[in-house]
């Protein structure tokens, strides 16, 4: 049987704009798709819960020309920024899991210039710091004298955990400022290397902001 004209117009033209309709109303929110699966390991944070870094001291990374340098927020912005939670007293357990940070910026290769590794201790302890930083120089460590950054990791921790509170976690927060992705106590390294190299393969934040 031999398809007509009208017919075989008709099919094409389905064939051609009906993608075209059902990408229009998944965009524009009336048909409602949300994939089972996402590609990310860590928890993403929606909304996204933006930082202060108001009242936060501490040592940043070395600068070449001044030495040991003092933490500085601006040296964060426009960079993707690992932040981590420190118990009062970094055991071993501690001192394995900043190992772990340290492994998964070198991994990141030449695109290391692009992360921020940033570990938060309840209170300045001197010596505490300089252990932490012999396990690797770029570590940048602070101490949140005002609270208004441990509210937000504690929000998120709450919100996203089943830990009591943000220690031992880790925050993925991206170059605006935002917390956007949640590691809980005790996560695989792996999930957080994973998530990384793909937002610094696809994605162009830092160089936006």
């Amino acid at each position: 049987m031999r398809m007509s004209p009208r017919v075989a117009l008709v099919i094409i033209g389905a064939v051609f704009f009906l993608p075209l309709a059902l990408a229009w109303l998944m965009y524009t929110g009336k048909i409602e798709f949300r994939p089972v699966e996402t590609r990310n390991r860590g928890e993403l944070v929606q909304p996204l819960v933006p930082v202060s870094w108001d009242g936060v001291t501490g040592v940043g990374r070395p600068d070449e020309a001044a030495g040991q340098a003092a933490f500085e927020p601006t040296h964060l912005e426009g960079h993707w920024t690992v932040l981590h939670a420190l118990p009062a007293r970094c055991d071993s357990a501690c001192e394995a899991h900043a190992t772990e940070m340290r492994q998964v910026h070198r991994a990141s290769g030449r695109q290391m210039g692009r992360i921020r590794l940033v570990l938060l201790q309840p209170a300045a302890d001197p010596s505490m710091a300089a252990e932490l930083r012999r396990i690797y120089p770029r570590f940048e460590i602070a101490t949140d004298t005002g609270g208004s950054l441990e509210a937000a990791l504690e929000r998120v921790a709450q919100e996203y955990g089943t830990t009591a509170g943000p220690v031992g976690s880790t925050y993925l927060i991206d170059p605006l400022g935002n917390i956007m992705m949640y590691y809980e106590a005790g996560s695989d390294p792996n999930d957080l290397k994973s998530d990384l190299k793909r937002l610094l393969t696809w994605s162009k934040l830092d160089e936006q902001s």
